[in-house]
């Protein structure tokens, strides 16, 4: 097999929108030393996404944010790809094996955006916000996910390190080896203990293979 040739100015392209994208905002220099880049290689690289819609100027031309263009082809993923279908199966499927408020997370700048969820059907559950964007402390579970430099755990956990009484469960969703996603399993304390989180992930294992998504772990 022939080995695979990457174009390097397409990976520096996405590597500038994606450090923007998890910065929320970034300035030229901040851009260039995170990428790597000269200075001059990163603002030619960034005048031409701005020309294309995908980053535009804010804070009176000082810093760089994603454009509209940027939220289209998401907007058009979402749309077009079933991925959504796919994640609401995947949580279905989670609930019906543990019976706990399954959901599933992006990392959006500094704060977390709930893309679905699915309630547990006991009577005592989670109940997440409608407020889809949330803060989570670094002791949250799905911050953990994010923010994890050891690649050698599987799953993140909280027991009532953010709520009182409330216990969660929160394992990476891949993409190319890197974390995009986040699924997480929230419930009661006494209910979703650290025998039934090994118990969850297992169950996540046996889902993800069954749905085709063995290359998202």
């Amino acid at each position: 097999m022939s080995e695979k040739k990457y174009i390097q100015s397409v990976q520096r392209a996405f590597g500038i929108i994606h450090f923007i994208a998890d910065k929320g905002t970034a300035k030229l220099n901040e851009i260039s030393e995170a990428t790597g880049l000269k200075t001059s290689t990163a603002f030619g690289i960034i005048q031409t996404l701005e020309h294309l819609g995908q980053i535009t100027r804010t804070n009176n031309g000082l810093d760089y944010t994603l454009g509209l263009n940027s939220l289209r082809l998401g907007l058009s993923y979402m749309n077009g790809s079933g991925i959504s279908d796919k994640i609401n199966e995947l949580l279905n499927k989670l609930v019906e094996s543990v019976d706990e408020t399954a959901s599933f997370a992006l990392k959006v700048g500094n704060r977390y955006y709930y893309l679905d969820y699915v309630l547990s059907s006991q009577p005592l559950k989670v109940v997440l916000e409608e407020n889809k964007f949330i803060d989570f402390p670094d002791e949250a579970a799905v911050a953990k996910v994010f923010n994890n430099t050891d690649e050698n755990l599987k799953y993140f956990t909280d027991f009532e390190e953010v709520y009182q009484g409330t216990n969660c469960f929160a394992v990476p969703y891949k993409t190319g080896g890197a974390i995009v996603g986040c699924v997480a399993l929230s419930g009661p304390s006494f209910r979703l203990t650290d025998e039934k989180m090994k118990e969850a992930y297992a169950s996540y294992l046996e889902i993800m293979k069954e749905l085709g998504l063995e290359n998202h772990l």
